[in-house]
């Protein structure tokens, strides 16, 4: 089974030597518990001081299921990097490939921008970005490409809120959009594709560009959208 394994605080040493981003997708054989991820890094299980699974606080004996999110915690020191769960999750979806017909992606810097954008303006919140998980996913096999594509809609569905940064068209993130919607989640469209049926069908609210949405975090807009949204279904 396949989760997602996001390091926090002086974790992140247990990181694979040159790797920067602290969000990992990791396969686990089953059955598992959180104490495996940890292991799965080398951290010891002592070093761990707390753990979320699914924003919710666990011990390391918690089972795992395909699909799930684990945050991993050090002690707290200074009070910095408290292991407190996320109020909210966030996934951005986005155009990677297109239309492109070569096996390469589109630049990913809108997702910086928004993640940074986000994590500035709305309290407690986590950012899911698909491209930190997979950033060599162009180079994957046509199975592990197939099964990237469907755990990444669920992941979608799964989630707060997703955030469609869509230009022009991009099949995977409709994808994601459509798990999204079907699962009761908001979302968010940054795209001038206004007469699209996806994007008139599946948007909770679509804004023109990055400078729109960034005005519409900013005013504090997007964070009453996910304070006012229906509670998530058990």
């Amino acid at each position: 089974m396949k989760i997602a394994v996001k390091l926090h605080g002086i974790l992140r040493d247990y990181r694979p030597a040159g790797v920067k981003v602290d969000l990992f997708e990791i396969t686990l054989s089953e059955p598992a518990v959180a104490r495996q991820a940890a292991e799965y890094f080398g951290i010891p299980p002592k070093k761990v001081h707390a753990a979320f699974l699914n924003n919710e606080p666990v011990d390391l004996n918690a089972p795992l299921a395909d699909g799930d999110h684990l945050r991993l915690f050090p002690p707290v020191v200074g009070g910095s990097d408290r292991a407190v769960a996320a109020r909210w999750r966030v996934f951005i979806a986005g155009i990677m490939q297109g239309s492109r017909r070569a096996n390469d992606i589109t630049a990913q810097d809108y997702r910086q921008q928004i993640g940074a954008w986000l994590t500035t303006h709305v309290p407690s919140v986590e950012v899911v970005d698909p491209f930190e998980l997979h950033p060599d996913s162009v180079g994957y096999s046509d199975d592990d490409a197939r099964r990237t594509l469907i755990d990444l809609a669920r992941l979608a569905g799964r989630v707060d809120a997703v955030v469609a940064f869509v230009p022009e068209a991009s099949m995977g993130t409709a994808l994601e959009m459509w798990e999204a919607y079907h699962q009761g989640r908001p979302v968010i469209t940054i795209s001038p594709l206004v007469h699209n049926w996806v994007i008139k069908g599946l948007s909770t609210r679509v804004l023109a560009d990055l400078a729109e949405f960034r005005a519409f975090v900013e005013s504090g807009e997007f964070e009453r959208v996910l304070a006012e949204w229906p509670a998530k279904p058990a």
